[in-house]
């Protein structure tokens, strides 16, 4: 019998079938070696690692007939891995990483195991990045910590892509690969549904996670995708589902169904499932979150978004002696990304930096970043530099008589002068901060960059929060929104320039021939107000609402 598409399928069926991508790519190799079905089922199974064997075997092979016969072998077990008749993958994506490598990341379900990418012709076993987990298994530690090895009853998997890729698909779905250069950049950030209230006392005001006016995140991946980006930034805090212990104030989210934890329900519900349509869109760059800190969403952001191989966090109490700082949070190096056409992208982590605190209370934390921050205090002099960090060097929520911190301090006299923009998130608003050329002198000899605050794409606003700055409580909505700074200092500096939003919104920028152009857009997509970049004067110009300025 010769192996063709109908010998495929019906060697599958023995199984769960083969995916329909897959099986497009069986015609185009699969013609004409004598094999019949049971004898490939029966190879199959000489090995207990058959996927990664055939795919070994496959770039062995040297005689067309071999390489047809292997290919077989590595389609079929594709088929093979899901006895349950459905996608054992529930989630897949692409984030760019250091020195331009490309992660390829999947979830599927327990106990299924990692699946079979075809790149570039070629099947590519993902690798195991983090198995399952339960609370119920022997052996796991009794604590009242919930934020420590919550249960994942899934397994995270990746694939490290050649910088040569050219076409990856996973389950017959096109992954999506760097543009070059990339022409259109979503900024996103602070997206997660705000639930964190203790058996006693109020806690944080509670968002209703199934109101979309209320939680708008997924109508925010939905309107970027639909802009169709070359590239996503995410600027920290995916998981906002912490705890809801109080019977009372937590019946109503209870009630309707809200999945609520730091577990693999609460990660799902959180970003996962909403982020979906824009996380097959383009490839991410990621940035970690005060709320992926160990003591709060680290587990999640460990397994499945870390750029660094997985670490487990250890048990770290939030608001206690053991919570999350720099020296105990697994702060990551930061890394450099080379856009194709500039800019460069540092990505940071200074997520568990407690920056409401002067330096000289945090005297390890200067030291600490001196060495993750290498990648930024060692730039050289001519790219056009663009640093990712969650909280934002300069912002609303630090009040202006707020002394130097650990990381101001290091800044100051070492930022690199081509480091033109700095984009956070922390602050649930959109924020810009520009400032004079000559404003700093002493620390910023080639002036300060501007601050870029994407904060708002879904968690709730500091319009809504009582305890923000920002805050604006029976007064009209929009009463602390600012088209010009008002005067405040940022670490003993005023700002020359810079609109401050308070409502759902995320940020396109687009590449021009003059350089980049930004629209701010709401929830839904519809513009807000535009932008221009002018990296010369380390400046962001934007006009809410208004043109672009000078036309």
């Amino acid at each position: 019998m010769k192996v063709n598409a109908m010998t495929v399928s019906l060697a599958c069926r023995a199984h769960s079938g083969l995916h329909a991508g897959i099986a497009r790519w069986a015609r185009s190799v699969l013609r004409e070696f004598p094999i019949s079905p049971p004898q490939a089922l029966a190879r199959l199974r000489e090995s207990e690692n058959w996927r990664v064997a055939a795919a070994t075997s496959m770039v062995r092979a040297s005689r067309p007939p071999a390489v047809a016969l292997l290919a077989a072998l590595a389609l079929l077990a594709g088929c093979a891995t899901r006895p349950d008749g459905g996608r054992a993958t529930i989630h897949r994506w692409t984030q760019l990483e250091a020195s331009g490598g490309v992660s390829l990341r999947a979830i599927v379900a327990a106990p299924n195991a990692c699946p079979v990418a075809i790149v570039d012709g070629l099947a590519r076993p993902l690798s195991l990045r983090a198995r399952a987990t339960s609370a119920a298994e022997p052996g796991h530690p009794a604590t009242d910590n919930p934020a420590f090895q919550p249960d994942f009853p899934v397994t995270s998997c990746e694939l490290a892509l050649p910088a040569s890729t050219r076409q990856a698909s996973l389950d017959g779905q096109v992954m999506a690969l760097p543009k070059s250069p990339p022409r259109r950049i979503v900024v996103v950030g602070d997206t997660g549904c705000r639930i964190k209230v203790p058996a006693s006392g109020a806690g944080d005001p509670i968002q209703d996670c199934t109101r979309p006016t209320d939680w708008p995140w997924q109508s925010v991946a939905s309107a970027a995708a639909r802009t169709r980006p070359d590239l996503v930034i995410h600027l920290g805090d995916y998981h906002y589902r912490e705890y809801c212990d109080n019977p009372v104030l937590c019946a109503p989210s209870r009630a309707k169904g809200v999945l609520i934890g730091y577990d693999w329900a609460g990660w799902n519900a959180d970003f996962f499932v909403p982020a979906s349509p824009l996380l097959a869109a383009a490839p991410w760059v990621v940035v970690r979150g005060n709320h992926e800190n160990c003591d709060r969403g680290g587990a999640g952001w460990m397994r499945f978004l870390s750029p660094v191989p997985y670490q487990a966090c250890g048990n770290q109490s939030y608001r206690s002696a053991t919570r999350s700082v720099l020296a105990n949070n697994l702060t990551a190096d930061a890394y450099r990304v080379d856009l194709d056409g500039g800019p460069t992208l540092i990505v940071a982590d200074n997520a568990g930096h407690e920056d409401y605190r002067p330096a000289s209370a945090t005297p390890l934390d200067e030291a600490i970043f001196a060495r993750t921050l290498s990648a930024l205090l060692t730039l050289p002099p001519t790219p056009a530099t663009w640093l990712l960090i969650h909280r934002p060097i300069w912002y609303e929520l630090l009040a202006a008589s707020s002394p130097t911190n650990a990381l101001q301090a290091l800044l100051a006299g070492r930022l690199p002068a081509n480091v033109q923009l700095v984009f956070s998130g922390h602050e649930h608003a959109l924020q810009t901060i520009n400032f004079a050329p000559t404003a700093d002198l002493a620390s910023y000899p080639a002036g300060r960059p501007a601050q870029v605050i994407v904060g708002a794409s879904g968690t709730q606003l500091e319009a809504f929060d009582p305890p923000s700055p920002l805050y604006e409580g029976s007064s009209a909505a929009g009463s602390k929104e600012r088209a010009q700074p008002d005067g405040r200092l940022y670490d003993g500096v005023a700002a020359s320039s810079g609109i401050l939003l308070n409502r759902y919104s995320f940020l396109l920028l687009e590449r021009e021939d003059a350089g980049w152009a930004g629209t701010l857009l709401d929830a839904d997509g519809r513009a807000l107000g535009n932008c221009r970049v002018h990296g010369d004067r380390k400046e962001i110009a934007c006009r809410f609402p208004g043109r672009l300025p000078g036309r």
